[in-house]
C-alpha cells in the first residue's frame, strides 16, 4: 500500500494523461473535464516529472543530474538558472530534447507532446460546441 501511494504521488501526470485520453475516448467524461486533466498533466510534465537535467556542463555535455521536469534544472543554481534562460532560446529545445535519452525523459517528453495535442483538441471541442 505504501508503494502504491509513493507510485501515485510521484508519477500522478501519467495517471492524470491517461484518465484524460480514456475519458475522450470512451466519451466518459466531458471535455471540460479531459481539458483540465491534459492540462494538469502537461504541467507535470514540464515541471514535475523525474528526469535529467541536461544544461550545459563546461565540457560541453548535458548534465546526467537528476531533475524535476523538462524546463527546471537540477538541484545546481547554475543550471536552474540556465534552464530558465534556455526556455526562451533555441538552445532551450535542444535541451529539452536532449532530456528525451533517457527513458524517463524520453516518457516525459513523449507524454508532454501527447498531452499538448490532447489540449488542442478538448479546447476546439469545447469552442463547436
Amino acid at each position: 500500500m505504501k508503494l502504491l501511494s509513493r507510485l501515485l504521488t510521484r508519477y500522478w501526470g501519467y495517471l492524470a494523461l491517461a484518465v484524460a485520453i480514456a475519458g475522450y475516448f470512451l466519451h466518459s467524461l466531458g471535455l471540460a473535464v479531459v481539458l483540465a486533466l491534459a492540462l494538469a498533466a502537461l504541467g507535470y510534465f514540464l515541471l514535475l516529472a523525474p528526469v535529467w537535467c541536461c544544461a550545459e556542463i563546461r565540457t560541453g555535455e548535458p548534465c546526467r543530474r537528476n531533475s524535476r521536469g523538462l524546463l527546471r534544472g537540477c538541484s545546481l543554481r547554475q543550471h536552474k538558472w540556465q534552464r530558465v534562460k534556455q526556455t526562451f532560446t533555441p538552445t532551450g529545445g535542444r535541451a529539452v530534447l536532449a532530456a528525451g535519452k533517457s527513458v524517463g525523459g524520453f516518457l516525459a517528453l513523449l507524454s508532454g507532446a501527447v498531452a499538448g495535442v490532447q489540449i488542442v483538441i478538448a479546447a476546439a471541442g469545447l469552442a463547436l460546441h
